[in-house]
């Protein structure tokens, strides 16, 4: 790269939030804000305090709090961030691939930078979900105790998201894209913990131990408990950093992919 190619660091910055406001305006017109709350907000409170009551009436009183906090992790996966998928769905689907191939931004900046208003907005419907199960609940003094992993489950969040925009790029060239995400979506509800504690059935360990959330959440339950935490948060932020070189790397398959064929026809 010469010195005139070189882009200033202020520029690239704010090329990325560039990407990330029109990603938001992306976001507010396929999902608007009424559809947002009313569609995902009420789905969301109602898988937690489904799972929570199960969780009590199959394991006892003293499984509530397990099952409540593995409800929040799954409302916050499998309900709110799982939008973020739509952005390399709108590029397929809307054949705008190109355009963002041949720019001065790189693919993978793009992507990630417009997923962000998705999250953010998953994030924020997620903790009034929570408010509104541990209410109907009576579990708001669990809810305070957790205030402080708020950062874990956004981690999480990252985590999840990033590895579901990896799944859906990887695939979406071979009319699997919405089925990977969705795979994705029940291993992660199988093996990442929320129902099952770990010991019980090995192979869904060893799953759990390299997906997103399930370190995440045993690092939030061992803080609830009083043990050591950090080393599972580590791990988590260790696959949500892998996630994000998947996430790279597939944009760089389809975008080799795209240069060698000639045109972005995903279908």
């Amino acid at each position: 790269m010469t010195t005139r190619d070189r882009v200033p660091v202020s520029t690239a910055l704010w090329r990325a939030a560039e990407a990330a406001r029109l990603g938001g305006r992306e976001f507010r017109a396929t999902l608007p804000p009424a559809a947002s709350i009313f569609a995902t907000l009420p789905k969301g409170v109602l898988q937690i305090v489904f799972f929570t009551v199960l969780g009590g009436v199959v394991a006892g009183e003293d499984h509530r709090q397990f099952a409540f906090v593995g409800g929040l992790v799954l409302a916050l996966t499998t309900t709110n961030t799982v939008n973020v998928i739509n952005v390399p769905f709108g590029d397929k689907y809307f054949s705008t691939f190109w355009r963002i191939r041949t720019g001065d931004v790189p693919v993978a900046v793009v992507l990630y930078a417009r997923a962000v208003p998705y999250l953010a907005v998953g994030f924020a419907l997620f903790l009034a979900e929570a408010a509104i199960a541990a209410a109907v609940l009576g579990m708001g003094d669990l809810a305070v105790r957790l205030l402080p992993w708020l950062p874990v489950f956004a981690l999480m969040a990252c985590g999840y998201a990033l590895l579901g925009i990896a799944a859906a790029t990887a695939t979406i060239a071979k009319r699997a894209d919405v089925l990977a995400p969705n795979i994705l979506g029940y291993l992660t509800m199988l093996c990442c913990g929320a129902f099952l504690p770990p010991g019980q059935v090995g192979w869904i360990d060893a799953v759990g131990s390299v997906l997103p959330v399930g370190h995440g959440l045993a690092a939030v339950r061992a803080g609830l408990d009083g043990r050591p935490w950090l080393t599972e948060a580590l791990l988590e932020l260790a696959i949500c950093l892998a996630s994000a070189v998947l996430g790279v790397l597939a944009v760089g398959v389809q975008t080799r992919r795209a240069s060698r064929h000639g045109h972005d026809d995903f279908a």
